[in-house]
């Protein structure tokens, strides 16, 4: 693939219209064009293909953002998308359940070690937040305890309140630190009996230290606590079964979404029969549950993920890929790292300050793409089955040289000018 000219003149007198209909100019606040490296890096998609994307300027890219972790297997992957069609021909949605429903839900419970029965509703947000109301009714108690990211419900949101958050809900959801089996101990202990669940992400970038998950798990149910796993990004992408599968560590719930479909709209809150069971008697419930093209791309997903090598495909390329990003930083003697697990790897780059980090980040993005490679400031490294070596090749190469580029910018301090020179209020550094 040839380096990207970048004619970014239609993504830009878009983005202008879309800023001004859109607030924040984008539907998902980790795909705001500012949180790239603005005016260097694409803004809107044309089509996707494989591992690769196209902008609506024509540029092609090798993509590792792959829609902050739904696509598995790839875009436009022929399985699914004939699996779509064929149900598109019979209809999207009934007044009676779809036979699809009943395809999915055995999919997910052969899949998924803890899941003897499974709903099925659309986002992340609405999973994690139908788990909380599950084990609240199981338990009868009203507080959880959480260590991360859960999605945008006042549930979870109230913990940091951006607004708009009734601050009524703060003494309902408590937290703890990952890898820190103390500091849920002590939240566990200044409130007997009144934990319901203890929600966490198996993984995100930090590996669990070793015996850190079972500890979790024998904590929450010594307190008479559910253990509620989000898969949501680990899940079918570390294995099968997802990560309580891979670290061996069977939750009483677990919540999935991005990568059960391979990029169609669905999540699933699954788990303990005798648990899941009192979700009968309550309100979870959405129109779009039983939306049958979503049902039908999980169905041909999953068969998919049992059927070929995608997991051990996913881990060889992201292991490459991670080794071939720190072997070009540590040869440029930049602060970077690639790190966590292949298939889902994060980056960081470490300068000494927030301020030369973020322009660190906004140069590396911008190099990158100008190279035909998408990545992500901060975020994971994503992996699919038709990523390709070739593909991790050129990340690799695209990562030397702007490395080089970037340690030459840190030594003559042309990178310190040029972030001081930013506008007011931007992310991105446009011009270096």
């Amino acid at each position: 693939m040839a380096k990207v000219q970048h004619r970014l003149e239609r993504s830009l007198r878009m983005y202008r219209r879309h800023a001004a209909l859109v607030p924040g100019g984008s539907q998902t606040t980790s795909k705001r064009p500012t949180m790239y490296a603005f005016g260097q890096y694409p803004i809107f998609a044309s089509h996707g293909r494989d591992g690769h994307v196209w902008d609506v300027d024509g540029a092609e890219y090798v993509d590792f953002v792959m829609a902050l972790g739904p696509i598995t297997l790839g875009y436009c992957y022929p399985a699914v998308d004939e699996a779509i069609r064929a149900q598109l021909a019979r209809g999207i949605i009934y007044g009676l359940l779809a036979e699809v429903e009943l395809e999915a839900a055995e999919a997910v419970v052969a899949a998924v070690p803890c899941a003897e029965q499974v709903r099925f509703l659309k986002g992340g947000a609405e999973v994690t937040s139908a788990a909380a109301r599950i084990a609240r009714a199981y338990t009868g108690r009203e507080k959880v305890v959480n260590c991360g990211y859960r999605g945008w419900h006042d549930q979870w949101s109230v913990t940091r309140n951006d607004g708009g958050i009734p601050r009524a809900l703060a003494p309902y959801t408590l937290t703890f630190g990952y890898n820190n089996l103390a500091s849920l101990e002590q939240v566990l202990d200044e409130h007997p009996g009144e934990i319901a669940a203890v929600f966490l992400d198996p993984f995100s970038s930090e590996r669990p230290a070793p015996g850190f998950l079972e500890g979790v798990r024998e904590l929450a149910h010594a307190h008479g606590a559910l253990l509620v796993f989000d898969e949501i990004v680990t899940g079918f992408r570390l294995a099968l079964g997802g990560a309580q599968e891979h670290f061996g560590v069977v939750p009483d719930l677990a919540c999935f979404a991005k990568g059960i479909a391979n990029g169609m709209p669905l999540g699933a809150v699954c788990g303990r029969r005798e648990v899941m069971q009192v979700a009968e008697k309550l309100i979870v419930s959405v129109t779009y549950g039983g939306e049958a093209l979503s049902l039908a791309a999980a169905v041909a997903a999953i068969h998919e993920y049992q059927t070929k090598d995608v997991f051990p495909h996913n881990w060889r390329l992201g292991q490459r890929l991670m080794d071939g990003m720190n072997g070009a930083a540590q040869d440029a003697k930049v602060p970077f790292r690639c790190y966590g697990l292949a298939p889902m790897s994060a980056m960081a780059f470490d300068a000494g300050t927030p301020e030369l980090t973020a322009s660190m980040w906004t140069y590396f993005l911008q190099e990158a793409a100008h190279g035909g490679v998408l990545f992500r400031r901060g975020g994971l490294n994503f992996v699919t089955y038709t990523h390709t070596d070739a593909d991790v090749d050129l990340a690799v190469s695209v990562a030397q040289e702007a490395f080089r580029h970037l340690r030459h910018r840190l030594d003559d301090g042309s990178l310190l000018v040029a972030a001081a020179a930013k506008p007011p209020g931007s992310t991105g550094i446009r011009g270096f």
